[in-house]
């Protein structure tokens, strides 16, 4: 008997052969290969790349939140009083006249933080107009000192704030002491706006006239002289006792 094994395809094949046969009739006999002794053993459930690191504790970072600059200085502008009212923390210093902006020119209401200074500062708006420690809060309005002593009290401006000049020095040198972020200037109210006065020409009103004599002609034909006032009573052409009244001439009513 010959046996013959052969792999094929992970399956053994076993060929058998009789001697007494001259033909050997094959028997084929399949045995399973064997697995190696790993592939026996069940394996276990990878994890997951997730899972295998280790996640840090979940924290957000906070970003410091910034304080506000705390306010030390305090300017009310008062627009119906024409004042402003200075206070240095909760403690009140001045109250001082002022000449807001007229009604073509009104002055900005709201809270506002000064942009910048000027100890001497001239328009280049207005003619080079000087406006002597300047505190500019917006849009070109300032805070300044003014000449016009005499408007103050009432509204006369193009939009800034007047103040006296001794006035406007000392809030100047508490804005350069306080600091501009320090500092807030707040304007609300209404003016009393003034109108100025329409001169108007007065009404004449036409009075009657009297009757008025034409005095004689002159040599070069003109009349000696015009319609004059009325005179009490008609002028005759002609005086005497026996002449005869002349006719009245009347002067037309016309109006003025």
């Amino acid at each position: 008997m010959v046996l013959r094994v052969s792999r094929f395809l992970g399956v053994v094949v076993a060929i058998v052969a009789s001697p007494a046969v001259g033909l050997a009739e094959p028997q084929i006999a399949v045995v399973s290969a064997a697995q190696p002794a790993d592939a026996a053993k069940p394996k276990a459930p990878e994890a997951s790349a997730a899972a295998a690191i280790t996640a840090p504790a979940a924290t957000t970072a906070v970003a410091p939140v910034p304080s506000r600059p705390a306010i030390t200085l305090q300017a009310k502008v008062d627009l119906t009083r024409q004042t402003m009212t200075v206070a240095e923390g909760n403690r009140t210093i001045a109250t001082w006249v002022i000449s807001s902006g007229v009604e073509d020119h009104a002055t900005p209401r709201g809270v506002f933080q000064p942009e910048w200074t000027a100890k001497m500062w001239y328009s280049r708006t207005y003619d080079n107009a000087p406006m002597p420690h300047a505190v500019f809060f917006k849009n070109g309005a300032a805070v300044h000192a003014t000449q016009s002593i005499g408007a103050l009290g009432r509204a006369a401006s193009h939009g800034c704030v007047r103040l006296a000049p001794q006035n406007a020095e000392t809030f100047y040198k508490l804005v350069q002491k306080h600091g501009l972020v320090h500092t807030r200037i707040a304007v609300f109210g209404t003016p009393t706006y003034s109108r100025p006065l329409v001169a108007q020409r007065p009404v004449v009103r036409p009075q009657r006239v009297a009757a008025v004599a034409v005095q004689q002609r002159t040599d070069n034909g003109l009349l000696s002289g015009l319609f004059s006032n009325p005179a009490p009573a008609p002028v005759y052409a002609s005086s005497g006792p026996f002449a005869p009244p002349a006719r009245a001439y009347y002067r037309p009513l016309r109006s003025y």
